[in-house]
């Protein structure tokens, strides 16, 4: 009788009862009030500060939506119920952070909200709403991961139902007056028909009710224990098995480690960790077969169907910087007209009167030395800090006009994407002459090859920009909106600038001589000013380059590169029909022999240059470390949400990382 008993009581305590009767005096469903790790506004919560949350939730207060951000007390109009039975559970495979799980007791003047939550609960759509927590405490960032880790729980201010929380709020199971129904569904089936034994236990039957709940709870507390066993195993598992994959992939370190930090104190299925480490090594083989990449992290990436508030946020400050969006998926987005009013959007803080926070460093974690008391509001009206989202544009903005800059160097050079700064080596190898006649009996000849190597080594470049309080205060959009116009040209011309300073500088090379050389060994240096004659002489010259084996490679030029001094010369000598200055009716031979390039990093007025097609011979080589051929922005300090910045202002990096070599003389020639 007594096994027969217990199950039906876990039976029946474990599912929704829909056709109870709602019990009169109050309506109570169980919830979950926060689950911890990390939550989608970066806050995150460990183990004793959960604790502490289920201690002060016991007897809190809940209302509709969270107050505003300013406004510290509620109006009793708000409340709409109260939290009891609160208890921190431990991490299981279902809730690998743990959570703290509440009853929360509907007040009857807040019929509406529980006829939504007993609909939705019914309806098998409990995640239509959901819990947030709105607290006081103090937190620190953890600059490994990028988390701000709540450090300590000051005060509870209400736990409150909102649409859509970000730290896993949400209901579980409506109860309908949990003490009824606890032994009711006990003594169900039982030989019981008066009102009054009803109400009234039998001291026998009391003890066995008694019995049968320490027996109930012992068993979930050690199905609890059995479950966190059984996960730290597949941890473990999927630990060793994350080494040992990753030792045995020949990807570059960098996304090994990319890889692995995305899969580490995660369980998961081998067959995913292979497609993950296949898709890498896909992406790698065509990052090589490519050569350059173009457009990285401006493209739009569809995340799915359903728009979220960021996606909206971050359409409002791309159109701020006249970018394009997604106007069939977004619709009609109207940007933000001014920096101040962005600000406030996002952080809730319209009138700027948040405070400043020094930080000192304590290894990986950066440390608040005030440690102020800050609000935490887990709710959707922060799901992005304003740094983010603005630095997000900028980026967008700083890479679309990067794009756009002329790049015409790109046509004549060859572009590689190499692993790392250390020093790269290209091997010039030598060349076999004419094959000898072999006689019958006789071995055949040995021979030699000689080669010679380039090497060069990546450098970092980069600054900071910073976006002020004063800036924001003063609502000086403008002033922001060129940062990234002026980034984008600033990259550009450095790295044009640092191209051509290999024709303008006439640098030594891999053979221990001077690029361009007049006479022997290159023999790619004329003394003429730029005229169809000179031209010709000069492509004779790349006619006549030899190989190690001392044969003619018959180089054509393809490109004719001069300083804007040349300009009109260059298409003069290139588009005229007929000798350019000749009183004859000779043709020009010139004529659309090569295409012009201008550039006006080329500082001399005189000299101008003859340069091969790179897909023919090598010439010069620009190696971008990891493929990437874009500047990158980088949010270097996050601010506070609701409150000021940190330092008074968003220290924004930008950042690119490439490095050069003339790997082969033979396709460049010198005029002048």
């Amino acid at each position: 009788m007594l096994d027969q008993i217990t199950s039906v009581d876990i039976r029946e305590q474990c599912h929704i009862q829909e056709q109870q009767q709602l019990d009169p005096q109050g309506h109570a469903v169980r919830v979950t009030v926060i689950q911890g790790g990390r939550s989608a506004n970066d806050y995150s919560y460990n183990e004793q500060v959960l604790q502490a949350i289920a201690r002060m939730i016991e007897g809190a207060q809940a209302y509709a939506d969270h107050g505003p951000p300013d406004v510290a007390t509620r109006s009793v109009r708000d409340i709409v119920g109260f939290y009891h039975d609160a208890c921190y559970i431990p991490p299981s495979a279902t809730c690998p952070g743990g959570r703290v799980d509440a009853t929360l007791h509907i007040l009857e003047a807040a019929g509406w909200l529980w006829s939504m939550i007993y609909e939705a609960c019914t309806l098998g759509r409990p995640e239509l709403i959901g819990l947030s927590i709105d607290i006081f405490g103090q937190w620190q960032l953890d600059e490994a991961t990028s988390a701000r880790e709540v450090t300590r729980i000051i005060a509870l201010n209400s736990c409150d139902i909102v649409t859509r929380p970000s730290a896993g709020g949400s209901f579980n199971r409506i109860l309908h007056s949990q003490h009824l129904t606890s032994k009711n569904s006990i003594l169900k089936g039982t030989a019981m028909t008066t009102a009054d034994e009803q109400q009234t236990l039998d001291p026998t039957t009391q003890e066995r009710v008694n019995h049968v709940l320490e027996q109930q709870c012992l068993l979930e507390q050690q199905r609890l224990q059995l479950e966190q066993l059984m996960a730290q195993a597949r941890l473990e598992h999927a630990g060793l098995v994350l080494e040992r994959r990753l030792q045995e992939s020949i990807l570059p370190q960098a996304v090994k480690d990319e890889i692995k930090a995305r899969y580490t104190g995660r369980i998961f299925e081998e067959k995913d960790l292979d497609a993950e480490l296949n898709s890498s090594l896909n992406m790698m083989a065509k990052l090589a077969q490519d050569g350059l990449i173009r457009g990285h992290s401006y493209e739009k990436v569809e995340i799915g169907s359903q728009i979220t508030e960021a996606e909206k946020i971050q359409g409002a400050f791309d159109r701020m910087f006249d970018l394009d969006i997604d106007t069939a998926r977004l619709g009609n987005i109207y940007g933000f007209n001014s920096i101040r009013e962005a600000y406030a959007r996002v952080t809730g803080d319209a009138s700027l009167s948040g405070g400043m926070t020094n930080y000192s460093k304590l290894g990986n974690i950066r440390v608040s030395e005030s440690a102020p008391i800050m609000r935490i509001t887990e709710a959707d009206t922060t799901t992005a800090s304003f740094s983010y989202l603005l630095g997000t544009s900028m980026n967008k903005r700083l890479l679309k006009d990067y794009q756009a800059w002329p790049a015409e160097w790109q046509k004549w050079v060859t572009i590689v994407p190499i692993r790392d700064f250390k020093q790269q080596t290209r091997v010039r190898l030598g060349a076999f002459g004419s094959l000898p006649i072999v006689a019958e009996d006789t071995a055949y000849q040995a021979v030699t090859l000689t080669d010679s190597a380039a090497t060069y080594v990546a450098q970092k470049r980069g600054n900071l920009v910073t976006v002020s309080r004063e800036t924001i205060i003063n609502d000086d959009l403008q002033a922001i909106k060129q940062i990234p116009t002026k980034l984008a040209v600033a990259a550009a011309y450095t790295l044009a600038e640092f191209v051509y300073g290999f024709l303008s500088s006439n640098p030594g090379i891999y053979d221990g001589n001077n690029l361009f050389t007049a006479g022997a060994p290159h023999n790619n240096l004329g003394s003429s000013a730029l005229s169809t004659a000179a031209m010709q002489t000069g492509i004779t010259a790349m006619r006549e380059q030899t190989n190690y084996a001392g044969k003619r490679l018959g180089l054509r030029p393809r490109f004719l590169v001069v300083p804007p001094e040349l300009e009109w010369t260059a298409i003069v000598a290139t588009k005229s029909a007929g000798v350019p200055g000749s009183n004859n009716n000779d043709i020009n031979p010139m004529l659309g022999f090569v295409s012009v390039i201008v550039s006006p990093q080329l500082t001399s007025t005189t000299q101008w240059f003859l340069v091969d097609d790179p897909r023919e011979i090598d010439t010069i080589e620009i190696g971008f470390v990891g493929g990437a051929a874009n500047p990158v922005l980088f949010v270097q300090d996050s601010p506070l949400l609701g409150l000021n910045f940190s330092q008074d202002a968003i220290s924004y990096k930008v950042r690119m990382e490439w490095g050069g070599a003339v790997v082969d003389y033979r396709g460049l020639y010198r005029g002048i």
